[in-house]
């Protein structure tokens, strides 16, 4: 896999938490931003010898979901 596939997959990944987030509140809802949060906060801690700022992970996930 590519550096910019990867960087592709990851800004949709956040496009669609940012989507969940404006849904109203609720089980589902938090379930599923629970799960954006684990697959990014495992991306970012996977790419952290490689800088994940490069691959547009440079933020607080936890702020960015909460």
């Amino acid at each position: 896999m590519n550096d910019e596939l990867l960087r592709q997959c990851i800004d949709d990944i956040i496009r669609q938490a940012e989507t969940i987030k404006d849904e109203p509140p609720g089980e589902l809802r938090d379930g599923q931003l629970l799960a954006y949060n684990e697959i990014l906060s495992i991306l970012k801690t996977n790419l952290t010898p490689l800088g994940p700022e490069k691959y547009g992970l440079g933020f607080d996930i936890d702020k960015m979901l909460a």
